[in-house]
């Protein structure tokens, strides 16, 4: 069971709050299983695409069924955008602890 990203929500997605929040380090592998996370959805995402396009030019009057793959592809448009703010986070806060320890930063 994935731990729950408690530090993300804490600082509401933000880098520099977190920075304030704590001082401690961001394991790389933090970044790496975000990352993982992140692109273990585009498959799914990339189906969802493909059918509602598919959908949209080869039964453009199944109204129906093509808002319930529009309500599929947000569900996993959100989850993936979600995926990506998380890695996003992990790496900018790991920059902000590098430029406090040495004054810059590799990343």
């Amino acid at each position: 069971m994935p731990r729950e990203a408690k530090l993300f929500e804490a600082a509401k997605g933000s880098p520099a709050r977190a920075l304030l929040r704590m001082q401690a380090n961001i394991p790389p592998k933090w970044i790496l299983r975000a990352r993982r996370s992140r692109k273990s959805l585009e498959p799914g995402l990339a189906l969802s695409i493909k059918k509602l396009q598919k959908l949209r030019k080869s039964r453009p009057k199944a109204r129906a069924t093509i808002k319930a793959a529009e309500q599929e592809l947000r569900a996993h448009l959100k989850a993936w955008d979600l995926a990506y703010q998380k890695e996003t986070f992990y790496n900018g806060l790991r920059a902000l602890l590098e430029i406090s320890r040495t004054g810059a930063s590799r990343r």
